[in-house]
């Protein structure tokens, strides 16, 4: 999922898919963008409604990758969780693909069987605006278990979900996935556990990886129904 993020209000608008088809990859917008006030076309992508096609990756995204070449690409993948080799794509949904300039991000789409079991990897967010967090979060270790807490007063989002440990609060879910872990909590069953506790020197964003897994509703797909109908 790729989105945008409104400078001056933080809120979070996804508005389009990137995915990686049998021919490269593949890129169309939501249809929703057509009612988006003052929504202005990613580079690249003029004509709202064609399903571009590419076989290598879009410029505008793999210029969001860390060349391979550079000495601390070894050291960022360690931060990411990833190994050598990893696909594009799975480095830009781990990372979130944002550049200096601009609002641009993205979201890997939450895994789902045909079972109905899911799991999702996600880096907690809101570090920053949490006093207390990174010391908190220095505690933790691998496999500590972790709880959700509903947010109902939070100005940006009444649905926002926080992460805890033992009561104390760490950080949140991110905005896009909130519907998704919302649906996996309901269904019960779920777990949510430390993935990864990155040092002070990386990111605020890249601190705190957690893995969900758990079950959703045989009729609920993440990022499918009418609202995320595409063009193309």
């Amino acid at each position: 999922m790729v989105a945008l993020q409104d400078r001056r209000s933080r809120q979070i608008a996804p508005v389009g898919f990137l995915e990686k088809t049998d021919e490269g990859f593949a890129f169309a917008y939501l249809r929703r963008v057509m009612d988006m006030p003052g929504f202005r076309p990613l580079f690249g992508f003029a004509d709202l409604e064609r399903r571009y096609a590419s076989p290598t990756l879009f410029p505008l995204f793999s210029q969001r990758l860390m060349n391979p070449q550079r000495s601390d690409y070894g050291k960022y993948l360690m931060v990411l969780g990833l190994t050598s080799g990893s696909p594009p794509l799975t480095v830009l949904g781990r990372s979130g693909g944002r550049r200096a300039g601009d609002s641009i991000f993205l979201v890997p789409e939450p895994y789902v069987d045909p079972e109905g079991h899911t799991s999702s990897v996600f880096f907690v967010h809101g570090l920053r605006h949490m006093a207390g967090a990174e010391s908190r979060i220095s505690l933790l270790s691998v496999g500590d278990d972790l709880g959700l807490r509903d947010d109902p007063t939070n100005p940006a989002n009444r649905h926002a979900l926080l992460v805890t440990r033992e009561g104390d609060e760490l950080g949140w879910v991110p905005d896009l996935l909130l519907d998704y872990v919302h649906h996996v909590r309901d269904a019960g069953n779920m777990t949510l556990r430390v993935g990864q506790v990155n040092g002070s020197d990386a990111p605020a964003n890249l601190r705190l990886r957690v893995q969900l897994d758990g079950s959703v509703p045989h009729d609920y797909s993440p990022f499918r129904g009418k609202e995320w109908a595409t063009f193309g």
